[in-house]
């Protein structure tokens, strides 16, 4: 395969540490997101996935409905959901849910556009047998 781009960044102290891109345009201090007394600073991985993960699959989204024919009157958003989740085995998972909200589209063409982005959105497809992922479309047909 060939790479297209490269992240780097680094993380310290965990859960309760702080994270930095190597290039310095993302610095966060973290929080655990189950802590007792939690401060009210703070982000959690949890967080900043659900965060990558809306902004790389409505990014998927566009393109693909594009690609299948269709201008959307409005730019996509995403609401993702990411749950912690206690493994009964031991150990801890994530679960993931995607609402697409499309405009310009009716249901069946925003369930197409959205099956379609799973094919090409790198979150989706380094997810996919891993975590449960659930997607939701929210379409607005355009105005007659």
């Amino acid at each position: 395969m060939e790479t297209l781009y490269t992240a780097h960044a680094s993380a310290t102290n965990g859960r309760d540490g702080k994270a930095a891109t190597s290039d310095g345009r993302l610095s966060v201090t973290l929080s655990h997101p189950v802590q007792p007394n939690r401060p009210a600073t703070g982000t959690d991985p949890e967080q900043l996935f659900a965060c990558g993960y809306a902004a790389c699959y409505g990014g998927a989204v566009a393109f693909a409905a594009k690609l299948l024919g269709h201008e959307l009157t409005a730019p996509v958003q995403i609401d993702s959901s990411v749950s912690l989740l206690k493994r009964p085995e031991g150990g801890f998972t994530i679960s993931v849910e995607l609402v697409a909200h499309l405009q310009g589209v009716d249901d069946a063409q925003g369930r197409a556009i959205t099956d379609k982005a799973h094919t090409i959105c790198p979150y989706s497809n380094a997810t996919r047998g891993n975590i449960e992922v659930s997607t939701q479309v929210v379409a607005t047909p355009a105005a007659a």
